[in-house]
């Protein structure tokens, strides 16, 4: 794994950023992470910029510099440190008053386990259980807003666009919120028109994000799409 592009140069302004779950890393070993992100997320670098700056909060790399910390020649091996169990806890907390919190806590640490699962050796079956109960929390999150209209359809555009960007064992748990959350066949549009784009994608046959469900897997994901509408 190494770092390419703009991940080569990225830096961190350690003394001006607000993050409370973060460990100051070797810039090395964040590099490399950011190299598989960009792949899987073409947002990346400005969420990193403005983030690296002190300009906003984002958990996604808050989380990033503790797998770092755990990092031996650019993966993690077994009896590591990594505890991220804390932060799922802090999210559940915000659940009853503070939904859209939560729920962006969730998001952010299915993001970054789902992109670097495939790099941690989770031996002790940690990691697995924790992704599962994240993305259960999304959905119990969702359901508390009562949301509807476009606020509805950018839940399901996000699901489905990170369901084909993720560790591909991990796609069935964003397969299951999808199925809960649409209930229309507008709703199904929308996944469908995500999944569509990712099999139009230039690389689809031989994926940047290595880790990530191929093109079979995301065919078949499109015929259970397809036999859901009018039911």
């Amino acid at each position: 794994m190494v770092a390419r592009g703009w991940t080569k140069y990225a830096t961190v302004s350690w003394n001006k950023i607000v993050a409370p779950y973060a460990m100051r890393v070797p810039i090395g070993n964040l590099r490399k992470l950011l190299w598989e992100e960009h792949l899987a997320d073409p947002n990346t670098q400005k969420r990193f910029e403005e983030w690296a700056k002190g300009d906003v909060r984002d958990l996604r790399f808050e989380i990033d510099t503790r797998i770092a910390a755990e990092m031996k020649g650019g993966y993690v091996p077994d009896y590591h440190h990594l505890d991220l169990y804390d932060i799922h806890k802090d999210a559940k907390a915000l659940e009853e008053d503070r939904p859209w919190n939560a729920e962006v806590m969730y998001m952010d640490l299915t993001e970054a386990l789902g992109i670097h699962y495939n790099m941690i050796d989770d031996s002790f079956g940690d990691l697995w259980p924790l992704f599962e109960e994240c993305m259960k929390g999304i959905g119990r999150c969702i359901k508390k807003q009562d949301l509807s209209g476009d606020d509805k359809l950018w839940r399901i555009k996000y699901l489905a666009s990170w369901s084909t960007g993720v560790f591909s064992d991990f796609m069935p748990y964003y397969e299951r919120e999808l199925e809960a959350l649409c209930t229309s066949d507008k709703d199904l549009d929308a996944w469908e028109a995500m999944l569509d784009a990712q099999l139009g994608a230039p690389d689809i046959d031989d994926r940047r994000c290595y880790w990530a469900v191929r093109k079979k897997e995301m065919l078949k994901a499109r015929e259970r799409i397809l036999k859901m509408y009018g039911s």
